[in-house]
């Protein structure tokens, strides 16, 4: 199967693929720690968000993708430099593009300042209408920032053309999109079929064997234009024409069995794909958010962040400026509580909160703290806006 291809159709097979990889980065990327906004500011320049949703959406489809940096500091197949030249700031010149798999391949190449040898990467850019692609561009690794598809085993990574080859995401899913795609045009082929007329016609067999077929189709399509015209039927006395209403049922399960089978492959809930609602009693449909906010979160830790976390020691390298002594990569969560539920969620932290005086106060109240106890207690916690300064409330 070609999946560009057929990604590019839309529909479920772009669905599937596009769900994921927004999601996960609809809530952008926190940095604790740059208080200055050094990170976040360069993130934003480099519009990091929206280039990494395409590097997720290219690595669920062909099993992984790259960020290739473009700085105007030295050749594309050479290595950046690891330290910053105050002469020549990369300010207006730094840049980034996405690069698919496909277009990709691992080579060593000789340095072209030492004789030692470099591994670069080898794309091919994309020409619409040439059968052959003619030319490559070479990058050093240095350059290139890997986002992971889902994991292979060690050996069968072995001699791909990237070390960081994964599973493409579409490999079992895009047959099953199929699969549930034939269900639904065999449903319509039986709904055509619903209602089938049978014309019991005196002589029939006899007027076949004199081979007077004509006159069968002629009696047969009167009675078609009749009922077409007049919504009834003229039959003779001794004919007979029956309608039967075939049954229906176990087609719409089918087609659902399949939507779940779709669902299950992407690990994408049905409601999302579908947009059907809830089935069950009682369903809200909160559980099948959690599991896809769960695989959301495994894709940003393992596939997105660690090109951030490259791409941040890139920004220190070739921007010059200053990172945070100390800075943490934090994803802000995707599940947003309604009014309701943050209302029940605050009534819920004061009965606890409650409890848990009341259960001071026995402990007060039979001698086992004392009251400067329960205050240092309640400052370490923050309650009551005491705090701690210096060691002292």
């Amino acid at each position: 199967m070609d999946y560009a291809a057929m990604y590019a159709r839309g529909g479920i097979f772009a669905r599937v693929i596009d769900i994921p990889a927004d999601l996960s980065m609809s809530r952008g990327i926190e940095v604790e720690g740059d208080d200055d906004d050094v990170i976040t500011d360069e993130f934003d320049r480099l519009d990091l968000v929206g280039n990494m949703s395409d590097a997720l959406r290219w690595a669920r489809l062909d099993g992984g993708s790259a960020l290739m940096l473009l700085t105007d500091t030295g050749e594309l197949d050479e290595p950046m430099p690891e330290k910053h030249r105050p002469d020549h700031r990369d300010s207006g010149h730094w840049n980034r593009s996405v690069i698919r798999l496909p277009r990709a391949v691992i080579t060593t190449i000789r340095g072209k300042a030492t004789t030692a040898s470099l591994r670069c990467i080898r794309c091919a850019p994309f020409r619409w209408g040439t059968p052959v692609v003619p030319g490559f561009f070479t990058v050093h690794e240095s350059r290139i920032l890997p986002v992971y598809g889902d994991p292979l085993p060690a050996r069968m990574r072995l001699g791909a053309r990237v070390p960081w080859l994964g599973r493409s995401a579409a490999i079992e899913g895009y047959a099953a999109i199929e699969r549930y795609q034939k269900s639904v045009r065999l449903g319509l082929e039986i709904m055509k079929r619903k209602q089938q007329a049978v014309h019991k016609m005196k002589g029939l067999a006899e007027l076949i064997q004199n081979r007077q077929e004509d006159l069968v189709r002629k009696r047969v399509d009167l009675v078609d234009d009749v009922r077409s015209l007049m919504n009834g039927v003229a039959v003779d006395a001794e004919d007979d024409y029956i309608v039967y209403d075939q049954n229906l049922s176990g087609v719409k399960d089918v087609i659902g069995e399949c939507q779940v089978d779709v669902s299950a492959q992407f690990g994408i809930p049905v409601t999302e794909i579908f947009g059907r609602s809830a089935a069950g009693l009682n369903n809200t449909g909160e559980h099948d958010l959690e599991g896809l906010y769960d695989l959301c979160e495994g894709i940003q830790k393992t596939s997105a962040q660690p090109a951030i976390e490259r791409l941040i020691e890139a920004i220190g390298r070739q921007q010059g400026v200053a990172l945070p002594s100390s800075y943490k990569i934090k994803w802000p969560s995707l599940w947003t509580p309604t009014d309701e539920q943050a209302a029940e969620t605050r009534h819920k932290n004061a009965q606890a909160e409650k409890a848990e005086a009341e259960a001071r106060q026995i402990d007060f109240d039979m001698g086992v703290v004392s009251e400067a106890e329960l205050r240092a207690d309640a400052a370490n916690e923050g309650r009551y806006g005491l705090g701690v300064s210096n060691g002292s409330a």
